[in-house]
């Protein structure tokens, strides 16, 4: 039987925990974390804190326990669901109850479940999302409820046997994939998009930001990645996968497998 957590109290999977007047289910007023839990630890919780923090600052939500105690709590179901080896932890924080204009208290609920790695043998195969576009915002870094853009580009990959897609912006620049942050190596040199462009803060993103100075931060257009000798995407599940394909286009992996699956750049072993 697995279990979750709500509020700080743990219940049965199959137990209705979510309210009509949840204003994360009306409204997609909240957030969310995913965290991978490695071996009884979670790797990333330096870089999961900082995130979560930012959030609940830009969106002026007031957390009802201490950070500390949340992250207790994640361990504590993943040892109840016995996954604490490796797991796939959702982390979801609601704005209360009510209408647009009232809530209660801040809500939090912990899902946790057995995680493991999955990842395309050959490089992924990627394509390019352009029914819809993100606009780069004060909260367009953050993992917001509302992510109606990302699910419609999940569905546009299903149907066309995709791994996953790159998201435009507004501007028509390449800020990210679905799930993922995108980096690009040209010239030996290592790129990714910049927050202010709009993509997600991620996770292992700042992982590797603070691993390597070297990276650079810029903005991508569709001519720049077409040119671009290699592409990897990143996120707190999986690391580092390496791109073979976008459209038409093949991409090697020498440098991006000598950079960062050789030099102890794995927190996840």
């Amino acid at each position: 039987m697995n279990f979750l957590c709500v509020n700080g109290k743990f219940a049965t999977a199959t137990d209705p925990v979510i309210h009509a007047a949840n204003k994360g289910y009306r409204y997609g007023d909240g957030f969310f974390e995913t965290i991978r839990v490695f071996n009884g630890k979670i790797p990333l919780h330096v870089f999961h804190k900082a995130r979560i923090e930012k959030s609940l600052m830009l969106l002026r939500y007031e957390l009802p326990v201490s950070l500390d105690a949340l992250f207790g709590q994640i361990l504590e179901l993943c040892a109840l669901n016995n996954c604490s080896n490796n797991a796939r932890v959702r982390l979801s924080f609601s704005h209360g109850e009510g209408t647009l204009f009232e809530h209660t208290a801040l809500h939090y609920l912990i899902e946790a479940t057995a995680y493991t790695p999955q990842t395309a043998a050959s490089g992924l195969k990627l394509g390019l999302y352009r029914e819809l576009q993100k606009e780069a915002s004060p909260y367009s870094s953050l993992k917001l409820s509302s992510a109606f853009i990302y699910s419609r580009a999940g569905q546009y990959c299903t149907e066309r046997g995709l791994n996953d897609c790159l998201i435009l912006n507004t501007g028509g620049q390449i800020i990210e994939s679905i799930i993922s942050n995108m980096f690009w190596i040209k010239d030996g040199i290592t790129a990714t998009p910049p927050l202010q462009d709009g993509c997600i803060a991620g996770v292992f993103r700042s992982f590797l930001l603070e691993q390597d100075p070297l990276i650079r931060e810029q903005s991508c257009t569709i001519e720049m990645l077409k040119e671009a000798d290699e592409i990897f995407l990143t996120n707190a599940l999986r690391g580092v996968q390496r791109v073979q394909q976008l459209d038409d286009r093949i991409y090697a992996d020498t440098l991006t497998r000598r950079q960062f699956f050789t030099k102890g750049r794995d927190p996840f072993g």
